[in-house]
């Protein structure tokens, strides 16, 4: 293997390991990964055969642009002005990483490879647990101890202290450990079970005391998917079962998780987007600028909670009200053909990845996921490690 090859691929794990450092820890990191994986980007898009990426990367980069559209067609009330455009990279970087990082996967020592995934799971525990150990330890002193900074919350907000971010995050990871869990004989070359299970009793604690009830249910809801190719019935046994114990820790908490302020709030936000997708069906009022007209739209249609602006806690109604009907369009799609590819495959990443998509969707439902950096990182992320194929690449081009 020639030296440009190996600097490629050194930087390729370089990105995946600051992915692994980073998606609970510090949005530094995760910015290296762009950094890491800039080069191995470059060497490959012209080597690699676009023919052979699925459809829901197509739609994923044709939403990429109708995003950078409505941005454009907007200028007359955005708020940000252009600079929203930038942050529709993650997009694009989700479909032009997946030939580097399956080149870099195909090319390893079966020994080294399994070294190398070792590694990035062992970062990703890790991580993961002490943002978890931080949290609690924040909220019941008020004094987080990684960072070295007082805090101020009743809830489990991780090592950042944004509570919904590291909570929908904190589920996406919980579905994938308990994956792992139920497919422990595929994977236990790589992680020792008994510390895997560890990890995933203390983060289902730090899960349900962050108190954010749309993490929790995606959780939940996801879970019994991992069943529903193999047995039917034991897919709905388990929903029912996990959502009767849901309903009695709902009950238990009691104010702790029921937030009736948090709920019109929240409403009040959905209301606003649909009444500013019906004012701009088309492109919306553009990508990411739903938030700064969020008071001027409840205001303007006597929508209650005035005061209170932000996203649409929603990652439908913001793709309606941010996109308009083509950005919504090419989103929907683009969840269906994932999930139908998914559907199609029996390998481990496939497994993992259907209860995963199920998590996001509903997870979606009371938080834009799809628009905040932590969690777009890490559905990307994801999406990416799914779609890796070993014959993307020309190798008579290298």
């Amino acid at each position: 293997m020639n030296k440009t090859i190996n600097k490629i691929n050194w930087l390729t794990y370089a990105a995946l390991m600051s992915l692994a450092l980073g998606l609970f820890t510090s949005m530094t990191f995760l910015a290296l990964n762009h950094i890491f994986i800039i080069w191995p980007i470059l060497y490959f898009l012209t080597k690699t055969d676009f023919k052979k990426i699925n459809k829901s990367s197509w739609c994923l980069l044709a939403m990429g642009l109708v995003f950078i559209l409505s941005v454009l067609v907007n200028q007359d009330i955005a708020s940000q002005g252009y600079s929203p455009i930038s942050k529709t990279k993650y997009y694009f970087l989700a479909v032009i990483m997946i030939a580097p990082i399956s080149y870099y996967f195909k090319t390893l020592d079966p020994e080294i490879k399994t070294k190398k995934i070792n590694g990035l799971i062992l970062a990703f525990l890790i991580t993961a647990t002490l943002a978890g150990i931080a949290g609690i330890y924040g909220m019941k002193t008020g004094f987080n101890p990684l960072k070295w900074s007082k805090v101020n919350t009743d809830r489990n907000s991780g090592l950042a202290g944004m509570v919904l971010n590291y909570a929908h995050n904190l589920a996406f990871f919980q579905v994938i450990i308990t994956g792992l869990i139920f497919y422990r004989n595929e994977i236990k070359k790589y992680i020792n079970l008994i510390f895997l299970y560890i990890i995933w009793a203390f983060n289902l604690i730090a899960l349900v005391m962050t108190y954010t009830r749309g993490a929790i249910l995606a959780f939940v809801v996801a879970i019994p998917f991992y069943f529903l190719k193999k047995n039917k019935k034991i897919f709905v046994a388990t929903g029912a079962v996990l959502l009767i114990i849901t309903s009695l820790t709902y009950k238990l908490l009691g104010e702790l998780i029921l937030r009736g302020g948090s709920d019109i709030e929240r409403l009040s936000q959905w209301r606003a987007a649909l009444a500013g997708f019906k004012e701009r069906p088309i492109f919306g009022f553009g990508y990411l600028n739903f938030e700064s007209q969020s008071i001027p739209l409840k205001l303007k249609y006597g929508i209650e909670a005035s005061y209170y602006g932000g996203h649409a806690h929603n990652n439908y109604l913001e793709a309606l009200a941010s996109t308009g009907i083509f950005g919504f369009l090419l989103f929907m799609l683009w969840q269906i053909f994932w999930l139908v590819e998914m559907y199609k495959r029996d390998d481990l990443i496939a497994k993992l990845a259907i209860p995963f998509i199920v998590a996001f969707i509903v997870s979606g439902q009371t938080q834009a996921t799809f628009t905040l950096g932590a969690n777009l990182f890490f559905i990307m992320s994801v999406y990416t490690l799914t779609q890796l194929n070993f014959d993307i690449v020309n190798e008579k081009a290298i």
